[in-house]
């Protein structure tokens, strides 16, 4: 049933990327409505998925499939909020795609692999929530910089396209990058403080052990922590702070996929 339900979501989310693509080409206010009721009615159906889910599993997390889920679903929430606060819905043909590619593996790996009892602990489940919505911040962070950089260089080449009158300006992209940053760097060091807490059942009783997933989330901190630093003391804006961004993001996914060193599936484990 719930495999049912995000595989419902997954579709809604399919038609909301296309009509997003769409919009970016001609944007009209009925696409724009349509795609934000699409969003809202796939995580209606992905929350009530993942509730189901994590109930079942005694509110534990429950494996790799289901980090990738959550991942899409946090994506697209921060997302919707933008685009409802903001009412910028370009942003969607950057960041629904990304989301379906995301929730993708969620819908083909094996929704049965559990994590191993050694590393289900009774706040894990918080830590990992505010793991991944910090990578999804910085995911959506990452799709603002990607939208800067297009327009910086239309700016710069006095090429005025199609994404020039499509895209939002530069001061606008600019502002909710940093805004985004700073809640993923917020959730990064609640991530760094919590985990210390978590750190592998191969050695109980250390706070840090040096793991490849503590290492790349300390380096894309200290990026953050560079960017959001760099902002507020050193002035630093557009060009210089998107390529930042970026890379803090491609730090936080080595982070996310190493994560997966700690998952073992039950009954069958490597």
């Amino acid at each position: 049933m719930n495999h049912a339900l995000v595989s419902l979501a997954c579709h809604a989310y399919v038609v909301a990327a296309l009509v997003y693509l769409v919009y970016l080409v001609r944007q009209m206010d009925a696409l724009a409505t349509g795609g934000r009721v699409l969003v809202g009615t796939g995580l209606a159906l992905h929350a009530v998925a993942l509730v189901g889910l994590f109930g079942a599993q005694g509110g534990r997390p429950v494996g790799v499939a289901q980090g990738f889920s959550t991942f899409a679903f946090l994506l697209l929430t921060i997302f919707l909020v933008v685009d409802v606060c903001y009412r910028k819905p370009v942003i969607g043909a950057f960041i629904t795609p990304l989301a379906v590619a995301v929730l993708m593996p969620g819908l083909l790996l094996d929704q049965g692999h559990v994590m191993s009892p050694d590393v289900q602990r009774p706040l894990l489940p918080v830590h990992i929530t505010i793991a991944l919505l910090g990578v999804a911040a910085s995911a959506v962070a990452t799709g603002v910089a990607v939208m800067y950089l297009l327009m910086e260089r239309q700016v710069k080449g006095k090429r005025f396209g199609l994404l020039f009158s499509r895209l939002p300006s530069l001061e606008f992209l600019d502002t909710l990058n940093r805004r985004l940053a700073v809640v993923g760097f917020i959730a990064l060091s609640v991530t760094l403080v919590t985990g210390a807490f978590f750190s592998s059942a191969a050695a109980p009783g250390f706070f840090w052990t040096w793991t490849s997933k503590q290492i790349a989330t300390l380096v894309a901190w200290a990026v953050f922590a560079a960017l959001v630093g760099a902002r507020s003391f050193g002035g630093w804006r557009g060009r210089r702070v998107a390529l930042l961004t970026m890379t803090g993001f491609c730090l936080l996914l080595v982070s996310f996929l190493s994560s997966y060193d700690f998952i073992h599936v039950s009954g069958g484990g490597q």
